[in-house]
């Protein structure tokens, strides 16, 4: 008899971890006379506990040499309290809950055993640091694509600016990817050692995420290997062609990763994704080269044809980044209270209320600071106007990074 804490882990079809605990107690009153010993014995403990797991959906767990109690065959939960329960090997309590409670309060072997996975806390934040960074990477990629090849078209100088942009986000994306890999293989498997293991990092890459993984790096690579864009000739076509193959590959492996895998019809939440991942990196890719355009820039005629190419496209951008964005949060939310109930809800919140404020600021550049910029673009001197314009677009940029780093962290989130 006594008091169980139970922590499980269990990986989801999306790649997601989720993770819980419950409590119980056992409290079977103990017979007043012993036993007759001439009775047939009663079931071993291992096979009384094998039916049940064998006639439930629950998978069974077993009891490893350090306590901690695993489900299945892949994600390993702790199982603490006054002593351990496992199928096939159960085995009598032997502390009762006063004892338990005195033990965990002077940090012994069983509250230390709570927390006895090496791999859980650091490798989840790591593998949070990884998204946040491919994230970013995916926005450098694709907004510099967009602004090398529509804003600054004309410009060799700035359109290798632009491509020094995309071999620092290609290298950063590589990287991330990576390093997602070897995190996601240390939080499945709740053990850093865990990945130096071939097989579990085989088994970690065999699931959607692995393909999620394969096309960032390949991406990557294939946009490194992209001709400069400042070359003469047939080369300046190829850098577009290439580059945009490499783009296409980033932004289709996010229908790989995180809910798009599980929720709603495949097909319809992979083009909605594909359709909010390029939208949203192309404005918030290009807002951040914009930005350092006009710090580069004193104002004139070279500055307002830019800034009005980019406004077009910055607002048929949310346009589809919102209609993206909607279809795939229907999809994920099973009722309109998820929003405030779960974790993923309330940074979903947070992500609106930031491209809410950024597309305000946008259309306070578009329609009143822009005008009054352009009116004083022949001046020779550097007027007020074009400094709160430029103010006000480096504001922007900060904003929809931000949104980048919130998004990171609401694909890594648990929809439950």
């Amino acid at each position: 008899n006594g008091a169980y804490e139970v922590q499980w882990r269990v990986a989801a079809g999306d790649g997601h971890v989720i993770k819980g605990t419950f409590d119980f107690t056992v409290d079977v009153p103990q017979a007043d006379n012993p036993p007759d010993s001439t009775a047939a014995p009663a079931a071993a403990p291992s096979e009384v506990t094998a039916a049940t797991a064998g006639d439930s959906d629950v998978p069974a767990t077993y009891t490893s040499e350090t306590g901690a109690a695993q489900t299945g065959s892949t994600v390993p939960a702790v199982t603490s309290g006054s002593g351990d329960v496992s199928a096939g090997n159960a085995v009598a309590p032997s502390d009762t809950i006063a004892d338990a409670e005195s033990d965990a309060a002077s940090g012994g072997d069983r509250a230390r055993q709570v927390s006895s996975g090496s791999g859980s806390t650091g490798s989840e934040r790591l593998a949070d640091v990884a998204r946040v960074l491919g994230l970013l990477a995916t926005l450098g990629i694709v907004g510099g694509l967009a602004f090398a090849s529509f804003i600054v078209r004309n410009e060799p100088s700035e359109r290798a600016r632009a491509h020094r942009v995309l071999v620092f986000s290609a290298i950063a994306l590589i990287a991330a990817a990576v390093m997602s890999a070897l995190a996601q293989t240390a939080v499945i498997e709740d053990d850093w050692g865990a990945i130096a293991s071939a097989s579990a990092i085989t088994d970690t890459l065999s699931a959607p995420f692995g393909i999620a993984v394969g096309l960032r790096v390949l991406g990557g690579l294939v946009v490194l290997l992209a001709p400069r864009p400042d070359a003469p000739g047939s080369t300046r076509i190829r850098f577009g062609v290439v580059s945009l193959v490499g783009a296409a590959l980033v932004i289709v492996s996010y229908s790989f990763d995180g809910h798009t895998v599980t929720e709603g019809p495949r097909w319809l939440h992979a083009a909605a994704n594909a359709t909010h991942v390029y939208a949203a990196a192309v404005w918030s890719g290009g807002v951040v080269l914009l930005a350092g355009l006009l710090r580069r820039r004193r104002g004139g005629a070279n500055v307002i044809q830019p800034l009005m190419r980019f406004s077009q496209m910055a607002a048929a951008s949310l346009v589809l980044a919102g209609i993206g964005g909607t279809v795939m949060a229907v999809l994920v939310m099973d009722r309109f209270a998820d929003l405030w109930a779960t974790g993923w809800g309330r940074l979903l919140i947070v992500k609106v209320a930031l491209v809410a404020v950024a597309a305000v600021i946008g259309a306070r550049n578009r329609w009143v600071h822009l005008p009054a910029a352009a009116q004083h673009a022949a001046g020779p001197t550097q007027p007020d106007a074009y400094q709160r314009l430029r103010r006000s677009v480096t504001i922007e940029a900060v904003v929809l990074v931000c949104v980048g780093v919130v998004t990171a962290f609401l694909v890594g989130a648990s929809a439950l």
